[in-house]
């Protein structure tokens, strides 16, 4: 009896896993060389810093947003009516985990006492408020393969309930825009979220 041909073994084996391939959704990023490199499944807040507080018109002198290795960092002001109120920060996913495109909310909210928002409502000299300096991490996701996948990110910022700007990045032809959801005000749905108080 003559023993099988490498090759045809090895032929084979191609035919089956190519096969399950395209009966499996995803089964091919389990094959060598392929990969669904997502965006990162997680993020948290890692650093909330007040910086000054008083009238706008003081404290408020720059605003700054960056991105370095997952880590995105804005500095800004936040109305606040009383400059002694405590800040907190939590994150907000609202992407599924495994999705090309990983979509969360930063929220910042400030919290003043019941004697500080009664001597706040007598003065109207200024527009008092925190300039704060914020860091959100990202983490987790599938990694790069030998073959290129879409993947990116996208940051909504949101202080005291209202949006204050948009973060992110993003390959290929993914919507990840932040004009995107400007145009589609659907509600983005919660999937974890995270708070850190300050």
């Amino acid at each position: 009896m003559n023993s099988p041909n490498p090759k045809d073994a090895l032929l084979a084996v191609l035919v089956v896993s190519l096969a399950v391939t395209a009966l499996e959704p995803g089964a091919v990023n389990a094959l060598p060389g392929f990969s669904d490199h997502t965006g990162p499944s997680e993020m948290r807040v890692t650093s909330l810093e007040r910086l000054d507080a008083g009238c706008r018109d003081s404290v408020a002198n720059y605003a700054r947003g960056s991105v370095s290795g997952g880590t995105y960092t804005r500095v800004t002001f936040i109305e606040t009516d009383d400059p002694d109120a405590d800040l907190s920060a939590w994150v907000e996913r609202t992407s599924p985990p495994g999705a090309d495109l990983s979509t969360f909310r930063v929220y910042v909210e400030s919290h003043a006492s019941e004697a500080s928002e009664v001597a706040s409502a007598t003065t109207d000299d200024c527009e008092t408020g925190v300039q704060y300096r914020i860091e959100a991490t990202t983490s987790g996701g599938s990694p790069a393969g030998v073959l290129p996948d879409a993947h990116g990110v996208r940051v909504r910022w949101f202080e005291n309930g209202e949006e204050a700007g948009c973060s992110g990045s993003y390959t290929s032809s993914l919507r990840g825009g932040c004009g995107q959801f400007r145009e589609d005000e659907r509600p983005d749905r919660t999937w974890a979220n995270a708070t850190t108080k300050l």
